[in-house]
């Protein structure tokens, strides 16, 4: 990972084992660009966050995920649809809660639909 990214990890997971959901709120919402410019590496950062510690980092990482145009097809997507999957069934409710801009918990959810979409228009032919 680069050392922009291995920062954004570390701030997360300190902040977020403080507590201090405000200051970590506030920090990802500066963050947008470092990820966005970073995406071939965003895999990486969500494998060393924890689903339920760090819901709020995650959610900032799949919405950067969606805002990058997709390099490699269906495979992107599939890759961004399961984690958003994942996400969806296992993050932590009380922190998604907390995020001062529940626009980016939207934001990813219409993506998904419009990958949702795209699957079953495929599958039907």
């Amino acid at each position: 990972m680069a050392s922009a990214l291995e920062q954004f990890v570390n701030t997360v997971r300190t902040l977020s084992s403080h507590g201090n959901f405000r200051e970590l709120c506030e920090y990802l919402s500066k963050s947008s660009e470092v990820l966005v410019k970073n995406t071939q590496h965003l895999d990486n950062v969500l494998e060393t966050l924890d689903i339920q510690q760090h819901s709020l980092g995650i959610l900032t990482v799949l919405c950067a995920k969606f805002s990058a145009p997709a390099t490699t097809g269906n495979n992107a997507q599939d890759n961004r649809f399961t984690q958003t999957q994942e996400f969806i069934l296992n993050c932590n409710g009380e922190h998604i809660r907390l995020a001062p801009d529940t626009c980016n918990y939207y934001f990813m959810l219409s993506f998904y639909k419009k990958i949702l979409d795209s699957f079953i228009i495929t599958l039907i032919g």
